[in-house]
């Protein structure tokens, strides 16, 4: 059976952190609000320019935002 890893964001994380709103991040990366909106769900996969742009924003790399996650089998 094949395992799964999904990719992860920690990007309502690093808003909350930042001390910034979807609002700003939009402003700041000047995204279409809605590409924006689909930034919001935990498993979303953007591309790589996108992630690129929002990483840029936050001044953080873009593997802090988005993580491999493996499934709990995997775990040890």
């Amino acid at each position: 059976m094949r395992s799964h890893v999904r990719i992860v964001s920690r990007l309502p994380l690093l808003l909350r952190r930042h001390d910034l709103s979807w609002n700003d991040l939009a402003r700041r990366t000047l995204l279409p609000p809605g590409l924006v909106a689909r930034l919001r769900r935990r498993h979303h996969n953007p591309r790589l320019a996108v992630a690129q742009r929002v990483a840029a924003a936050l001044e953080v790399p873009v593997e802090s935002i988005w993580q491999l996650e493996e499934p709990p089998s995997c775990r040890r």
